[in-house]
């Protein structure tokens, strides 16, 4: 049945539209599938789906957003719904390309030469590159939704994209809006590039629903001054610690004085976070969190008080109210319930508290705010909703843990189809894919013989070095693997050892003596200790 479009042919093309034209050009069935299943959705009968705008504005802000159960008997609805919206949202990008005009094809052809000229300067930066890999591909989400050619590019034009895209395309737009901003200032070292890019200056517009940003660097420099040093005092090393006794005891501080400063300082710590780059910048974030709503009612920077004095209950609790608020009202941020920036906030914050300022009564205030906002206080163990209901399901489901024990075979068998076939064709990208999907094969083979942290898959080594012993040995070749990490490689101090046995060690084996090989060779990589090469930083022990 051909569905007619209700609406005037001057005005955009419609769902029904759409699905003549997937039918006629033999798109696939399930895209087909989900196109006919949104009238559903939306509560409307199946012939009204010539009154559906096909435009992907309406798809993202309405469309993707729609229940799902009235039309899956799916036992994970939420991930059939994904998995629903993506091949519609594909089908209808298919469609918008196949039926693009001539001005909208020429808009696309003026970002071409800039995202081949990035492309071409892609690589790894601490080997000269001068952008990362695949820094270009955040260009794509703009080109699909610019109406003026990219040199004449303005900032109204960025201002109507960020108002018509979702929360998701926000982060690739504004990427794409810093690498031309970083195009433009680098003219002397990029001038062929120049001709091509827009001639104002561009910003990632502020939208309504978003909080105020404040720069670390735009406080009043007394306050940065104070507030670094705390930080300092949170993240202190045995070499600080150490430093400051020998300035006590050369001031003739008494040795009973020191130690009971000392006992102070370091009571209660814990672990040292590894990356201390990565804690100041959580630190920073929680604290603008809090110079924001206290700007909010002064107006200013100018009373900013000391950073002991800022963390007070009131002005915490003010905080914890806006985000909330702003997060009910607003369609584009996530939901405050399911989301843990306001645990990670309010983590920083006490831990600032008890290690930097000594404050029993602040760690008090937040431990108390936490407890009355229990319902927005989301750990990173109540993220894990989809392992809690896969669990169950693979325990009273055996047809389903009989897949999810062999998957690893049956991604490697795909992928050795996929090699021998990339091969035989010549095609040097498709091998390098299929390599790719064998060693996911390798992963799961390891994580379904023990879970594993990702830092320590991505440092197994099947050799040593002059600082570091390997971590794979071989107890019987293509039969049984053994792979130890000592205290210091995993989360707590003590060795741990995974025993990879059977296919799973057969499909490990393949991949050191076959595969990883090719690998290095398409990609051109010098050989590491690391199972799985790369040049990717930070990784090296």
């Amino acid at each position: 049945m051909t569905f007619q479009n209700t609406i005037p042919s001057s005005q955009p093309a419609t769902c029904g539209d759409v699905l003549n034209w997937a039918r006629s050009v033999g798109e696939s069935r399930d895209a087909i599938y989900e196109l006919e299943k949104v009238p559903a959705r939306m509560g409307m009968a199946d012939h009204d789906i010539g009154l559906i705008p096909a435009d992907l504005v309406h798809f993202h802000h309405v469309i993707a957003g729609t229940p799902y159960g009235v039309v899956s008997g799916a036992h994970d609805l939420e991930k059939a719904r994904r998995r629903g919206n993506s091949r519609l949202g594909k089908l209808l990008e298919r469609f918008h390309a196949a039926h693009g005009s001539s001005k909208s094809r020429g808009v696309f052809a003026t970002f071409d030469p800039v995202i081949e000229a990035v492309k071409m300067r892609e690589g790894f930066t601490d080997e000269g590159a001068d952008f990362a890999t695949s820094t270009h591909k955040s260009l794509f989400a703009l080109r699909a939704r610019c109406h003026v050619a990219l040199d004449a590019l303005d900032q109204a034009e960025i201002d109507r994209i960020f108002r018509e895209a979702t929360t998701e395309k926000r982060r690739s737009l504004r990427r794409a809006i810093n690498l031309l901003s970083e195009l433009q200032r680098g003219h002397n070292r990029w001038p062929d590039v120049t001709p091509f890019l827009p001639a104002a200056e561009l910003f990632v517009p502020k939208t309504s629903d978003r909080a105020e940003r404040i720069l670390w660097d735009s406080l009043p420099e007394t306050f940065r001054i104070d507030a670094e040093a705390v930080f300092r005092e949170v993240l202190l090393t045995p070499a600080d610690l150490a430093a400051w006794i020998t300035e006590q005891m050369a001031a003739g501080l008494a040795s009973a004085d020191i130690n009971r400063v000392v006992n102070e300082r370091v009571k209660g710590r814990g672990r040292r976070p590894k990356n201390s780059t990565t804690a100041i910048a959580g630190y920073k974030g929680a604290v603008t969190w809090l110079v924001r709503q206290h700007k909010q009612r002064v107006g200013s920077f100018g009373t900013l008080p000391a950073l002991q004095d800022l963390m007070g209950r009131e002005l915490i609790t003010a905080a914890i109210e806006d985000q909330i608020a702003r997060s009910d009202t607003s369609p584009q941020l996530k939901n405050a319930a399911k989301s843990q920036t306001l645990a990670n906030r309010l983590t920083n914050l006490r831990t600032i508290a008890r290690h930097g300022l000594h404050d029993p009564e602040i760690v008090a205030h937040i431990d108390v705010l936490k407890v009355a906002y229990h319902d927005y206080i989301v750990t990173p163990k109540q993220m894990t909703e989809e392992a809690d209901q896969t669990c169950p399901m693979l325990q009273h489901r055996p047809d389903l843990a009989a897949r999810f024990v062999n998957a690893p075979s049956k991604l490697a068998v795909d992928a050795e189809a996929a090699l021998a076939e990339a091969k035989a064709a010549g095609d040097r990208d498709k091998e390098d894919v299929a390599l790719r999907l064998y060693a996911a094969a390798v992963l799961h083979a390891i994580q379904a013989s023990r879970p594993l942290r990702t830092s320590n898959l991505i440092a197994l080594r099947h050799r040593g070095s002059t600082e570091i012993g390997g971590n794979v040995t071989w107890i019987r070749k293509e039969e049984h693997a053994e792979l130890r990490f000592l205290p210091g490689e995993v989360k707590n101090d003590q060795i741990v050892t995974v025993h990879v046995l059977g296919d799973d060690a057969m499909i490990l084996w393949r991949w050191m003596q076959i595969h990883r090989k090719r690998f290095l060779e398409l990609r051109d990589l010098p050989d590491s200790p690391y199972v799985f090469p790369g040049a990717a930083r930070p990784r090296f022990v």
